[in-house]
């Protein structure tokens, strides 16, 4: 019970932390949006290594709510033609593909989106990382945050 109240608070101090040193000095740095010419995001399942205490289907998940999210904002801003899980769907010829990849560094039980992510912005084709996501991780409300991230950098604002 100890240990389960001491995540709990170290999730808390980071999630302070993370929303309080959001990457918005990149975004500023760049006057051309970095994902501006993108039509299609696709997202990958996050990965859960074995060091990580967290259910299988954990990586899924958040990648499930990464996606309603993106869906949400692109329908919101008209940011992307296509949003899907990977492997799901064929992309057309001459568009061009973000992936949103990450891997789950630390879980919660409490509260949906509750974990900490090293995430990762792709171009599909080329696989340079465009963006990453702290990569000592971040946490709550993690899709909305991933979400967030692509609009800023997608819109410019």
């Amino acid at each position: 019970m100890k240990n389960h109240k001491l995540m709990i608070a170290t999730i808390t101090v980071v999630a302070v932390w993370a929303l309080a040193m959001i990457p918005m000095v990149a975004l500023a740095a760049s006057e051309v949006p970095l994902f501006k010419d993108y039509q299609v995001a696709e997202v990958k399942p996050f990965e859960v290594p074995t060091n990580v205490a967290a259910p299988d289907s954990a990586g899924r998940a958040i990648a499930d709510e990464t996606l309603y999210q993106i869906r949400r904002y692109s329908a919101k801003y008209n940011l992307f033609d296509m949003v899907f899980m990977e492997g799901t769907q064929r992309v057309p010829a001459g568009k061009k593909v973000l992936l949103v990849k990450g891997t789950v560094t630390a879980y919660s039980p409490k509260g949906a989106g509750t974990c900490a992510v090293h995430c990762q912005f792709v171009d599909k084709v080329s696989g340079q990382v465009l963006y990453e996501i702290d990569p000592n991780g971040m946490t709550f409300r993690v899709a909305e945050y991933i979400a967030k991230i692509i609009y800023q950098n997608k819109v410019g604002k």
